[in-house]
Order: C-alpha cells, then structure tokens, then sequence
C-alpha cells in the first residue's frame, strides 16, 4: 500500500484558547485534490480499520511522521487521534492535544489539517489513515480536504520481510509487491495443478485403451489355442489367467501341450466317407421277417407295402 498524505483548508481555530476535541479528517466520498487527482474515501471504511489495529493515530507538523521517521529524524506527535466518527459530511476524530499541538495552534503557524491515507491501487479508495498533520499551506480552495502523493512506504514489519525473503523480493519491497507475487505464484501453482488433472485424465485414458488392447491380444492368442486343439474351450478362462500373468508363460505352455485335442475341431464323417456312401446302394429285402410281419399287422398295413 502506498501512503499519501493530504491538505484541508479547513482551518482549525482554537477558541478561548483551547484547541478543538473534535475536527474533521477526511470528506465524504469523491474529492479532488488541485494537482487533479481525484480520491474516494468511505468513513466507515477507515473506522473499521482504525478499531481493527486497536492503536492511536499521531497527530505531527509537516508530515514528519511520512517524511522523516522513515529517514530515521525525529517526527515527535503533537496530538493523538484517540477517537474516529463517521459522520454525514466525511470523518471526523477526536484529539487529545499536546502541549506542543497546542502552542502551535495557538500561535496560528499551521491552521489546517491534512491526513495522510494509504489508497487502493486498483480502486483508488482510501483503506487506512496513517496520520494527520498540522499545515501551514493549504492544497485546495474549498472547505475539503486534498492530497499530495508523497511516494513513502511502509516499512515492513519483520514478519513481511521474511516473508519478501522467502519470496525472493527485496526487503524493501511494498506489501502490494508481496501481495503480487504471491497472486501470481497461487495463479501458477493453480494453472500448474490444472495441467497435472489434464495429464491424469490422458493417462487414465491411454491406460484404459492399453488394458483393452492387451485384452483382446490375449483373448485373440487363446482362441487361436483352442482352435489348434492345445487345450479344450473348458479351459478358456484357465488359460486367460495364465497369459494375462505372462504371455510368455502362456506359449512355453502351448509347445509343451502340443495339439493333443486337435480331433475336436475335426468333422466326424471326412470328405472321403462321404463320396464312399454317394456310391453305396442298399439292396431290397425280397421277403419279411417274423417282426416286419407282426410290425405290419399292428399298423393294419399290407406287409407287401413295407418290401
């Protein structure tokens, strides 16, 4: 995230010399600054982060706490933001002053306030007030508050460093580069895992069409057994068994077996004792037998008929 800081023109005026409990931080919504940026920010936006870190925001001159704590300077507080509201007309915070915040105001050397916030880089909304400032220069001509980029960052907590070591960045690096690169590892990691589903799904494919060929070559290598007469079509699933195991099994098998039921698949009556009966004719019997005759008499029949 990156910090910019902001000027209002709204100037802050102590009474009785009293400096104010409550002044207003940031307008509501959409406002342009006079370098013609323009910002968004929601109150209950900022408030929630404001109770979510559980911490006061420092009230320093200049922007010190944005310009020169991060150089290593002095950018002592001169109030404390100890309370956030969002109101109708934007946020509104509530300081308890020290005694240095108090001279100042007094003495009228910085009459305006400005925030510092850190904006959404892709939605340019403000997401967290880093801290107000006392000013002497106003950046807009209207009762608002306005913002100056200041190209500070954030440093980074020990956790985060780590964090952009084992990442391979550098330990300046902003959160939003420590956020990008571990998008960009998640959206490789997920193509990456995308890529490895797609391979298991081939392979379970191609593993599937191999177990099926290698099926039909062992089925195909049995029947032809059984067809040469090595084993009986009982033994199918027998044999199915043993080439399934080892193919090689299998055939060291069929040579030892030879073709002891060869005889099955031969036809009972050969070519030869075919042509042998087309030539054979029976001779007709001239007289009947005892039985032809008592046949013939049990049918009613002529035993004549039956010669």
């Amino acid at each position: 995230m990156q910090v910019f800081s902001g000027v209002a023109t709204l100037s802050i005026q102590p009474t009785s010399g009293t400096a104010p409990l409550w002044i207003k931080l940031v307008p509501r919504g959409k406002f342009d600054g006079r370098d013609g940026r323009a910002f968004d920010a929601s109150p209950e936006t900022l408030v929630e982060r404001f109770k979510s870190d559980g911490i006061p925001i420092p009230v320093d001159v200049d922007h010190a706490t944005v310009k020169k704590a991060a150089v290593g300077d002095p950018a002592p507080a001169v109030g404390w933001i100890e309370e956030l509201e969002a109101r109708d007309d934007g946020l509104w915070g509530r300081v308890s002053w020290l005694p240095e915040g108090e001279r100042i105001l007094a003495e009228k050397t910085h009459r305006f306030i400005s925030p510092a916030l850190s904006l959404d880089k892709v939605t340019g909304k403000a997401i967290w007030l880093h801290s107000a400032s006392l000013v002497a220069a106003p950046a807009v001509a209207m009762a608002v508050l306005a913002s100056a980029d200041t190209s500070h960052k954030e440093p980074l907590t020990v956790f985060e460093s780590k964090i952009a070591a084992a990442l391979g960045l550098n330990l300046d690096a902003t959160t939003e580069e420590i956020a990008s690169k571990v998008a960009t590892l998640t959206a490789k990691a997920d193509g990456t895992e995308a890529i490895i589903t797609g391979l298991q799904g081939v392979m379970k494919t191609l593993s599937t069409e191999v177990i099926t060929a290698r099926n039909s070559r062992v089925e195909a290598k049995v029947e032809q057994a059984i067809k040469l007469g090595t084993v009986t079509p009982a033994l199918k699933d027998f044999c199915i068994t043993i080439a399934n195991s080892s193919a090689s099994l299998f055939d060291e098998f069929c040579t030892k077996m030879g073709t002891p039921f060869a005889y099955l698949s031969q036809p009972a009556i050969t070519r030869e004792m075919e042509a042998a009966a087309k030539g054979f004719t029976a001779a007709k019997p001239e007289t009947l037998n005892t039985d032809a005759h008592r046949l013939a008499a049990q049918l009613g029949l002529d035993p004549k008929a039956l010669l």
